[in-house]
């Protein structure tokens, strides 16, 4: 099947995270990684499955295998996945992160904003993270919140251009149009590329008369 353009050099940093440490390469989780790093996605999970078998309490094998799924569009078996991990493993944040992500993809904000705040209680550094569950509120038209959720980011990050871009869209969205054109010379000046598109309808919005 098609890869998700998701898969990208941010995913592959994802699954480098969740990979672990030690001889990666000589056990079945290894294998996994190595045969998701080359996109062959079905022996990835194949070789998951054995690491499971293997070791049905092993939280990293669960997590790796639900990352592939969602690669591979497959967002239900992403989730089963990682909720088992999460079962094993209360705490590894970044599980937490990915599903909310898999939620975001099937558009059950809610579940996701949830999965996002256990992250951030695990570790409220998260800039990116804080920048998800403001999409999400964005999704729900809670701007208010959104706007709180890119501001910490922002925060956090200064120089995410992306971020202060987000903001725009949620002041657009919230009729707070010099709020929105501060935030997009920002994003632009960070050297971030604004969709031309916005563009013409956040002029078209503050400038109704023209």
């Amino acid at each position: 099947m098609d890869v998700p353009a998701k898969f990208s050099m941010v995913a592959m940093v994802s699954l480098l995270l969740l990979a672990g440490c030690g001889d990666m390469y000589t056990d079945y989780s290894g294998r996994g990684f190595a045969y998701a790093k080359k996109g062959k996605f079905d022996r990835a999970i194949a070789s998951y499955d054995k690491a499971i078998e293997r070791d049905p309490w092993n939280a990293e094998a669960y997590a790796n295998r639900g990352y592939v799924y969602y690669i591979k569009g497959e967002y239900d078996r992403a989730i089963a996945n990682y909720s088992r991990a999460i079962e094993i493993d209360p705490g590894y944040t970044r599980v937490y992160v990915n599903r909310g992500d898999t939620y975001c993809m099937k558009a059950e904000h809610e579940r996701a904003i949830t999965d996002y705040t256990c992250a951030l209680e695990l570790n409220p550094r998260l800039s990116a993270v804080y920048d998800a569950r403001g999409l999400a509120r964005a999704a729900r038209s809670e701007y208010d919140r959104a706007i709180l959720n890119f501001t910490i980011a922002i925060g956090i990050k200064p120089r995410n251009g992306k971020v202060h871009f987000h903001r725009a869209a949620a002041y657009r969205n919230k009729g707070l149009y010099e709020q929105a054109w501060q935030d997009v010379r920002r994003a632009q000046n960070l050297g971030y590329q604004v969709d031309p598109e916005f563009l013409r309808r956040l002029r078209e919005s503050s400038n109704p008369e023209q």
